[in-house]
């Protein structure tokens, strides 16, 4: 039996992010909170996967094969998918607290106000508190990430600075306790 991997048997994996512009016209298309209650509206797998994951899909093969992009590449050169997931991720978004409800750049969307000048731009990402970008409690070993634990704005890359340093932090930790058990 052989069970190596050959070349040709390899997928790709992408992780695609939309822009902000887009994520908040589908945010006004259907909503993710009540605008009366403020309630989280659960995510459709079914909207997710007929929505935005195909858009996203769509944009990414037009890049590919636009001008600048591959030029020996066309449509019916790029593979198959093999499965297709989505997550839409409103808060990635919000709306700086320095801004008021008299901002121009302030938008209320399904009653949750977001910040069209952030919105057009992805990064920086910025620093907003000093101490650390996750939560740990050390006699659980209990480890929490996320953008609303990180010490950078909120977001995709808040969320993945958080989750890669409590990574790090874990292992750093877990080494330790092994060298002070085996001393």
């Amino acid at each position: 039996l052989d069970t190596r991997v050959t070349r040709k048997d390899m997928k790709e994996c992408w992780t695609l992010v939309s822009t902000p512009e887009y994520a908040m016209e589908k945010i006004k298309e259907t909503p993710m909170q009540d605008s009366q209650t403020r309630a989280f509206i659960p995510q459709s797998q079914d909207y997710l996967t007929t929505v935005p994951g195909p858009d996203l899909h769509e944009a990414f093969c037009k890049e590919l094969t636009k001008e600048g992009g591959d030029p020996s590449l066309s449509r019916d050169q790029i593979p198959d998918i093999v499965h297709l997931d989505a997550q839409r991720w409103g808060s990635a978004m919000p709306c700086d607290r320095h801004l008021d409800k008299n901002s121009e750049t302030r938008k209320i969307i399904s009653g949750v106000p977001y910040d069209t000048v952030e919105a057009s731009k992805l990064a920086p990402t910025r620093v907003c508190r000093d101490g650390d970008t996750f939560l740990k409690d050390d006699n659980l070993m209990l480890f929490q990430a996320g953008d609303m634990m990180s010490t950078y704005t909120p977001g995709f890359e808040g969320a993945a600075l958080s989750g890669m340093d409590a990574a790090e932090n874990m292992v750093e930790t877990l080494l330790k306790d092994r060298k002070t058990d085996l001393f």
